[in-house]
């Protein structure tokens, strides 16, 4: 077998495993505002191969090292932020600090590519992309604005350029095919950024 196959492989089965601290973490800071924290079985099963998908693609980029490790923290976290922000619209502040601690901190080790100047420029332009609408009466909550200015830094400025990109067209597709209102009143509802920015983040990061 070789050493890619093994990487994938090990990323796949790290991916699944990743749904348990997941769902844990997920429940205890859903449970701290006083919100409902069962995860329903659904969620879960969908969940479960999604992240075993993306481990996979982390083992085939990043392979067995630090970065691999930094990819899989980096995904716990966003799987995080993508359900609790689906359910309850809200994006809790701990893991919007724990996207720059991780990136600072990997990157200060060597085990990505880090330019604390990018870093710092990507985290003022990407705040300054949510700020600014939401200043102007945009429905973009204080939360989606620190996450954003989170994926910045993690990102610099080249990726998040790429991130916003990617997010608005995901944003867009799901604005198009998304079911059970008319198209209209969909472009005037309140949409949940904190989903597609997470999964942008992720989505840059590894490729």
């Amino acid at each position: 077998m070789s050493d890619l196959t093994i990487s994938i492989l090990v990323g796949v089965l790290t991916g699944a495993a990743v749904t348990v601290p997941v769902w844990f973490v997920s429940a205890f800071l859903i449970r701290r505002r006083s919100l409902e924290s069962r995860m329903e079985q659904k969620h879960l099963s969908i969940m479960i191969p999604c992240l075993a998908v993306i481990g996979g693609v982390i083992g085939w980029r990043a392979g067995l090292t630090l970065r691999a490790i930094y990819l899989v923290l980096l995904l716990a976290v966003a799987a995080i932020v993508f359900y609790v922000d689906a359910l309850h619209r809200i994006i809790p502040n701990e893991l919007v600090l724990a996207i720059p601690v991780l990136a600072a901190g990997f990157g200060l080790t060597g085990a990505i590519p880090f330019d604390i100047v990018s870093s710092l420029i990507g985290f003022a332009a990407c705040f300054l992309v949510f700020f600014i609408p939401g200043v102007f009466g945009k429905k973009i909550g204080a939360g989606d604005v620190k996450l954003a200015a989170a994926m910045g830094f993690a990102l610099g400025l080249t990726g998040s350029l790429y991130a916003v990109a990617g997010m608005g067209a995901l944003v867009l597709l799901y604005v198009l095919f998304a079911r059970g209102m008319p198209l209209a009143e969909r472009l005037k509802s309140t949409i949940p950024m904190g989903p597609f920015l997470a999964l942008a983040l992720v989505v840059v990061s590894v490729i």
